[in-house]
């Protein structure tokens, strides 16, 4: 999905939901005027690839598109009715580790193991909205969209064995990129300071790997998460 249309989703939610500023129902499980949510999930992005060339032997292309992730963010909380509208600010970090090993190359005696590592940092803000959808305040489903930065770090290691004679090729590839995100869930009451929920985002940015894989420099990617939120 383009971001165009993850910005004009959030934007029609928001339309949507300003017809229920007119109910009654208050706001008084929170003392403060944010609330905070933790978030565990993870991140599919689209034709992510590592392709290892280094060495002599033939190139070995890694998966590693499917990122588990953790993070949380900060919203603020204006104590008004139903619908809420406000800013929010998010980061989530995502790590993973793959292994190739003892693979044979070609019919030459050539083996190959390699070890890779990558770790991303994803920094966002923007605008959100809340909805409760019933009166006593037990269910609620949100939305947000706005910018964000990504930095990508990926690392591997690859040792060639032939005829016992062992080689050794390191690579290390860093990224920064700037792009957009949007996100939506819904969660429901657990206790009266918090609830508890699953949600999706969606993110495009712009970071050149290049130098690891033969795809696109757009990283466009979609996230499952679960969710616990303190302060509604």
């Amino acid at each position: 999905m383009k971001p165009s249309l993850y910005i004009l989703s959030i934007l029609g939610f928001a339309l949507l939901c300003t017809n229920a500023r007119g109910q009654n129902s208050k706001y008084d499980t929170w003392e403060e005027n944010y609330a905070v949510q933790a978030m565990l999930g993870a991140i599919k992005y689209r034709d992510l690839e590592a392709v290892d060339t280094e060495g002599s032997g033939d190139p070995v292309t890694i998966d590693i598109s499917a990122i588990p992730q953790l993070g949380g963010a900060w919203m603020t909380l204006p104590k008004e009715e139903r619908f809420q509208y406000g800013l929010e600010c998010s980061f989530l970090l995502g790590f993973r580790i793959d292994n190739v090993n003892a693979a044979s190359i070609g019919g030459n005696g050539l083996y190959v193991s390699i070890s890779t590592s990558m770790w991303m940092f994803d920094l966002a803000g923007g605008g959100y909205a809340s909805l409760f959808l019933d009166q006593n305040e037990k269910f609620r489903i949100y939305a947000g969209a706005g910018p964000l930065m990504t930095y990508v770090d990926y690392r591997s290691e690859r040792d060639e064995t032939e005829n016992g004679i062992t080689e050794s090729f390191k690579t290390n590839e860093s990224a920064f990129g700037l792009g957009v995100y949007a996100r939506t869930g819904f969660e429901f009451r657990v206790h009266r300071y918090g609830m508890l929920g699953l949600g999706v985002r969606g993110t495009w940015s712009n970071v050149d790997l290049s130098e690891i894989s033969s795809g696109s420099s757009e990283l466009v990617g979609s996230a499952v998460f679960a969710t616990y939120t303190a302060g509604f």
